[in-house]
């Protein structure tokens, strides 16, 4: 990968600040625009239908700025989607000569095998879409009432998935402004804070890869709320996060 997993979240962060930034600049500049015109108007400098084409105009541009300042937080899951989608392709030069000898040799696997398999073939998304696949045909059988669960690889989709879900969360957040609480800790200090928190939720849901850690992410990803530093804040929950209904993503991104 050209970035590391962090990498891209920390992009993706980086870049709500900026736009955030940026819509504070566009809503103040069309607030000073507006007494601009309201003092001219006043003045009789503007007449009616000036006036009102002004507001207008002045609302038209504010609005392109947001929209532009929002949609370039979006690039950051088209550029970790052309790096999943190059670790998704299928490629025979990824398939294990031995792991496919072991496969076909007609021995009973048991589910302790197909972890230690899975767990050599983590970051190869072809060996684990194989390894997936022939464990579910061939599932062992389970000893008793218990029920084993084998964890494969993430795959490249899934990690895609995450990765988006996480980036238009933070896109919401920019959008309306939020700044919550978090659950026994207080509210939160800045956007960036909320933004960060985000991040550390997410990747509870990624695995690293090979050589990654994900054991730093109060540092990586700092949260703090009025109250003092959070330490593993993505634990916690967020009241504008668990009751806002728009987490369907049926607002209006451009993707």
């Amino acid at each position: 990968m050209k970035k590391t997993t962090i990498e891209y979240y920390k992009k993706a962060v980086r870049l709500a600040e900026n736009a955030s930034r940026a819509i504070s600049q566009a809503r103040s500049d069309y607030s000073h625009g507006c007494e601009v015109a309201k003092g001219a108007y006043e003045a009789d400098l503007l007449g009616e239908k000036g006036y009102q084409d002004r507001l207008k105009e002045l609302e038209a541009e504010r609005d392109a700025q947001v929209s532009g300042a929002l949609s370039q937080i979006l690039t950051v899951v088209d550029e970790y989607d052309v790096e999943m989608a190059e670790l998704g392709k299928l490629d025979g030069n990824l398939v294990d000569s031995g792991t496919m000898a072991l496969l076909n040799s007609g021995i009973n696997l048991s589910h302790a095998d197909y972890q230690e398999l899975a767990n050599r073939h983590k970051d190869n998304a072809v060996m684990t879409r194989i390894l997936k696949e022939r464990y579910e045909a061939n599932r062992p059988a389970e000893k008793g009432n218990s029920i084993t669960v084998v964890q494969f690889g993430q795959t490249p989709e899934s990690r895609s998935k995450v990765f988006s879900q996480f980036v238009k969360t933070v896109y919401h957040a920019v959008e309306s402004g939020a700044c919550p609480a978090l659950s026994g800790s207080g509210r939160l200090k800045s956007p960036t804070d909320y933004h960060n928190y985000l991040a550390q939720a997410s990747l509870a849901e990624m695995m690293p890869f090979e050589g990654e850690d994900f054991s730093n992410l109060d540092k990586d990803f700092p949260v703090e709320t009025v109250n003092g530093k959070v330490e593993n804040a993505g634990g916690k929950s967020s009241d504008f996060y668990a009751n806002s209904a728009d987490f369907n993503f049926g607002f209006t991104p451009v993707r």
